[in-house]
């Protein structure tokens, strides 16, 4: 939300490297954040390798926490110019658009649950021609097989499709269509590009692809560009437009200004994301990462590689929750450093499968290299190393595809205000890390587009002058030793796909 009125105070955020949240940030007329509020959200697990969230938990907390925000401030919907949308991709909700009701729990982008589907297809060889139009790889990350998967087994939606009473949406959608009292079902282009059945080129839904799923085309949200007027909402008093609306790592890339081709941004959530900007053409990757929509703004389409991580700060969040080593996340900073730096171990965090390069849905976490002289700190450093060596193959990935060298990644996310991750990260990739003054790029991304359909902004090149810098970490061991690592990373990770 972007606020008219100057700058009162800046709320200090507790960290969200490891949770997931619902949360709303407020920013002023110079992109200053105002304030926020937020709240955790359950998941829930019904099966190994499922996750699924409550759609309908999730909009009354995102209204409620509007509503909060603005009353903690002590203002009224007159105040606000424009709300900007940000979400996690890929999560599936269908809802029954007379009742509002979701007929199933939101299907998380990190469920596994059509994992055999996708092995039957790729049988098949039917994942070159998805690629070929999509971009991305046949995964269960996608939305596309969580959809059919509901269609499926849940038999509430036959009814609902015969009378025509069906909608799909990923939770952008779901909350703009909340928001607007079902006036309006749109996606943005980045969120659609993440569906699997999105034609990233002629950017409309494939219908090749919708036939191979079975999905038909009248329960799709119309596709529009990232800047555009969405529609406006009238919960919180007077009518408040809606302006933006971006994929969390499109946002967060356009929060980083990574408007150049070859520009690199790495995000630390509960995922790990690395998106290069590559430019206006659409080109496939011959090495396992994704091409997907950056976004479109003022006509202007860019696409990027991108590489995913599905565990980053979930793992923290297991060392917190089921192992009981912490009690907050930010305590791993300081027990990083008190690791044993003779102990040899690794961590291979595949709790929910691999992503890229290996796309393997059956991987599941490994540990190598314990003695009985392990201890907690030890695993929390082979933990945060373990997105080190992640990234440094999503880098290796990326300069291969792109023939570009990356000199330097801007790095965003609850995680990044750990210190000893940002070393480990500098010290195993021998790349520049750096870290913005802002690190809440993904809310700042859409605050940013919003005030570009609003009018306050004309343009990205105003946007880059914006970025700001706020701490710069270079390697400080001898790359040899960073190259032995990696060795017997690689050499970890394939015994790890070996076995599953």
């Amino acid at each position: 939300l972007m606020i008219r009125r100057p700058p009162r105070s800046t709320l200090d955020r507790s960290s969200a490297a490891s949770d997931v949240y619902k949360r709303q940030v407020l920013y002023n007329k110079k992109f200053e954040i105002f304030d926020i509020v937020q709240k955790e959200f359950k998941q829930y697990f019904p099966n190994e390798g499922w996750v699924e969230h409550n759609a309908t938990e999730i909009w009354d907390d995102v209204r409620n926490l509007i509503s909060k925000i603005l009353r903690k401030n002590k203002l009224n919907s007159k105040n606000i110019i424009s709300i900007g949308i940000t979400n996690q991709r890929e999560t599936t909700v269908l809802w029954n658009k007379k009742t509002g009701k979701p007929v199933y729990r939101a299907i998380v982008w990190q469920d596994r649950r059509t994992a055999n589907l996708c092995e039957n297809l790729k049988r098949k060889g039917i994942d070159k021609k998805i690629q070929k139009i999509t971009g991305l790889e046949l995964d269960p990350y996608f939305s596309a097989t969580k959809i059919k998967w509901i269609i499926d087994n849940v038999k509430e939606v036959n009814k609902n499709l015969k009378n025509n009473n069906l909608l799909f949406g990923t939770i952008d959608t779901w909350l703009l269509w909340k928001l607007t009292k079902g006036k309006s079902h749109l996606t943005d282009i980045s969120n659609a590009s993440r569906t699997m059945i999105f034609d990233s080129q002629k950017e409309q839904w494939s219908d090749k692809i919708l036939k191979i799923f079975n999905i038909p085309k009248n329960i799709l949200p119309t596709v529009v560009e990232n800047a555009y007027d969405f529609g406006s909402t009238k919960l919180f008093g007077d009518s408040i437009p809606i302006g933006g609306m971006a994929g969390d790592q499109q946002s967060a890339t356009i929060g980083q200004a990574c408007f150049k081709k070859g520009q690199s941004k790495s995000t630390y959530g509960t995922g790990c994301f690395l998106l290069m900007n590559i430019g206006e053409k659409f080109k496939l990757s011959k090495n396992r990462l994704l091409t997907t929509v950056a976004f479109k703004i003022n006509g202007k389409k860019m696409f990027c590689y991108e590489g995913s991580i599905f565990v980053a700060g979930s793992a923290i969040q297991w060392l917190r929750d089921n192992l009981k080593f912490i009690k907050d996340s930010s305590e791993t900073d300081k027990l990083y450093k008190k690791a044993n730096k003779d102990e040899s171990l690794f961590f291979v965090p595949a709790l929910t499968g691999l992503g890229a390069p290996y796309w393997n849905p059956n991987a599941r976490g490994t540990f190598f290299g314990i003695t009985r002289n392990t201890s907690k700190e030890d695993i929390i450093k082979a933990t945060l190393d373990s997105l080190s060596f992640q990234t440094y193959e999503l880098i290796e990935c990326m300069e291969k595809d792109s023939k570009t060298k990356i000199s330097e990644i801007r790095v965003d996310g609850g995680m990044v205000k750990n210190n000893s991750f940002l070393q480990s990260l500098a010290n195993i990739s021998q790349i520049k890390i750096i870290r913005p003054s802002n690190v809440e790029t993904t809310s700042l991304g859409a605050a940013y587009l919003a005030a570009i359909q609003s009018g306050y902004l004309k343009n990205t090149s105003q946007i880059s002058k914006l970025w700001k810098k706020d701490k710069t970490v270079k390697a400080n061991i001898n790359k040899s030793i960073s190259t032995s690592s990696i060795s017997k990373w690689k050499s970890i990770i394939n015994v790890v796909n070996n076995f599953y």
